[in-house]
């Protein structure tokens, strides 16, 4: 450890001050290289081979675990650490990757796709509450929903509206591991009654205070209490990759409460908790970091060498050992002067007596086996994102019972995300907009404040999106019909999930255009075979066909 530039400033005057300054640095040095040398050394008693060849496994049944002696540690220990590299190199892959954008993209336009919408559903029973008071009601909330959510001035920066912050919530969370949603009051105007705005953080805007170790009750910016539930975020004040001069120091911030002093949520914390004590989010590319650079190098060299490949360059030997381009128009230099000699596309360079071409450009570019390698890695990587590889790649060049298993099991992992996504970010918001739209007298809503019962029925609320697509269209829409004449499904959910529209918005529209063709006698006929529906007759009670068949 040598003394640094400040150490040998203040070494002639305080020497104890300067030993003490290096002990402490070197005592940070070891602590960051613990896991490193605890990592290589053995952490298992070392025994003899039974053939005694003084082969050691380590405790361990398989010698392919020979040297692999991992360390069981917490979820703090395991993550954290690393995760400042991690993100970086997701977001970096996130820009540069064909890979890692497709997946990226594939997520956000598949769970977000235009965006989640409410469908206001108050617990009419727990209200009392008719099916008219309940309809009227969800469609007053959309109504006045729609009026802030529709618009960017629920954005902070007056640039997204709130579906669109979905889409952003969820591309950061995937690109960095997690995000926050600071809920804070803006200045209601003449358009906009409202206060509530949303600010996206990313994940890097959220830190130890000052860059300070982790403590018990902090880690990652995040405060928790003596059950690791999160109290408070430390929020910087600037991105700390974006420093500015002047502006301070980039990691200076406050801290931000989760919850405020009247129960309002006053920020969000957005990301998929995979383990016990996680306190911050994983990118969604972590897994495969490694593999998604490796592949683009191979890519980048194989791209180079293809290229290389297509120049064709005559090599000629001059009697005169000019080596100057032969045809190139310019007046020769010198016998044995050096020029610079390279590949071109039809060039023709001259070489110095006795200079020979040792190696030329490969002919067996582009690679035969480039694609089938690519596709083999592909598949992995698809495995640990979640995604079939006819997704990942955007190639259905399978059966259509293949192509079609391939959407189904895609659209498992979609609708999980999605409910994460109004779990985490949607419903939240809705519920702190709620309750300001009936703190200032524009939702009625008796009891909201005073019972947490009517509370939780006056929120109730779904987030259908964008519908999964359809390969064949007929076969589904006679599905889902069976299956809504059956009393198996309702209208609403069948037109969410065939074409991603609500049927209720849609029902004036539908019932116009059904009394202007009947008004003009261009309703559809019935199909032959089919029974023709019989004028002024309602169709049986079930009990009563019940009944008489009894």
């Amino acid at each position: 450890m040598k003394p640094n530039l400040i150490d040998r400033a203040i070494a002639p005057f305080a020497p104890g001050l300067v030993a003490s300054r290096m002990h402490a640095r070197a005592q940070v040095e070891i602590l960051a290289r613990l896991p490193e040398l605890s990592a290589l050394t053995p952490t298992t008693n070392m025994t003899a081979s039974a053939d005694g060849s003084g082969d050691v496994n380590g405790g361990s049944s398989s010698g392919a675990r020979r040297w692999w002696k991992p360390r069981a540690r917490d979820a703090r220990s395991d993550t954290l650490p690393y995760l400042r590299g991690d993100r970086a190199a997701s977001r970096q892959l996130a820009r540069t990757s064909p890979i890692a954008v497709g997946a990226i993209n594939t997520n956000v336009d598949r769970v977000i796709g235009t965006g989640l919408a409410l469908s206001a559903e108050p617990n009419r029973q727990v209200l009392g509450w008719s099916v008219e008071q309940a309809l009227a009601w969800k469609q007053l909330v959309q109504n006045e929903f729609s009026l802030w959510a529709d618009s960017t001035e629920c954005d902070i920066a007056q640039q997204l509206n709130f579906y669109q912050q979905q889409g952003l919530v969820l591309r950061a969370v995937l690109e960095s591991g997690d995000a926050f949603t600071l809920m804070p009051d803006g200045t209601r105007t003449p358009t906009q009654p409202y206060a509530l705005r949303l600010q996206v953080l990313e994940a890097d805007r959220v830190g130890n205070p000052l860059g300070q170790v982790d403590t018990p009750t902090v880690a990652g910016g995040v405060k928790t209490d003596a059950n690791g539930a999160p109290i408070e975020f430390y929020v910087y004040s600037q991105h700390p990759g974006g420093f500015l001069p002047g502006a301070g120091s980039p990691l200076a911030g406050e801290w931000v409460k989760r919850i405020g002093r009247s129960g309002r949520r006053r920020i969000l914390q957005h990301f998929r908790k995979v383990r016990p004590g996680l306190p911050r989010g994983l990118p969604y590319l972590a897994p495969i970091i490694d593999s998604i650079k490796q592949i683009a190098r191979y890519t980048e060299a194989e791209i180079m060498a293809a290229v290389i490949t297509a120049y064709f360059t005559v090599f000629i030997e001059t009697p005169t050992g000019n080596t100057a381009p032969v045809f190139d128009g310019t007046t020769p230099g010198a016998a044995g002067a050096p020029n610079e000699v390279g590949l071109g596309m039809g060039a023709v360079v001259g070489l110095a007596p006795g200079e020979k071409v040792s190696n030329t450009a490969n002919p067996t570019r582009p690679n035969p086996n480039f694609g089938p390698f690519i596709d083999a890695v592909i598949k992995q990587m698809g495995m640990a994102l979640g995604l079939p590889t006819e997704l990942l790649v955007k190639q259905f060049a399978s059966s259509y019972s293949a192509s079609k298993a391939a959407l189904l099991d895609a659209w498992v992992y979609f609708r999980n995300v999605r409910a994460w996504m109004a779990i985490s970010f949607c419903q939240p918001v809705y519920e702190t907009w709620l309750a300001e739209a009936v703190a200032i007298g524009r939702i009625p809503a008796p009891g909201f404040f005073a019972d947490p019962l009517l509370r939780w029925a006056y929120t109730r609320a779904s987030w259908p999106g964008d519908s999964m697509g359809s390969i064949n269209p007929k076969d589904e829409v006679a599905a889902y019909s069976a299956a809504v004449d059956a009393r198996l499904m309702t209208r609403e959910r069948a037109e969410w999930e065939l074409f991603g529209s609500d049927w209720n918005a849609t029902f004036d529209t539908k019932k116009s255009e059904h009394d202007r063709l009947k008004a003009a006698d261009l309703l559809p006929t019935p199909k032959a075979g089919a029974a023709a529906p019989i004028a002024g007759k309602k169709p049986a009670d079930d009990t009563k066909e019940n009944d008489d068949a009894a």
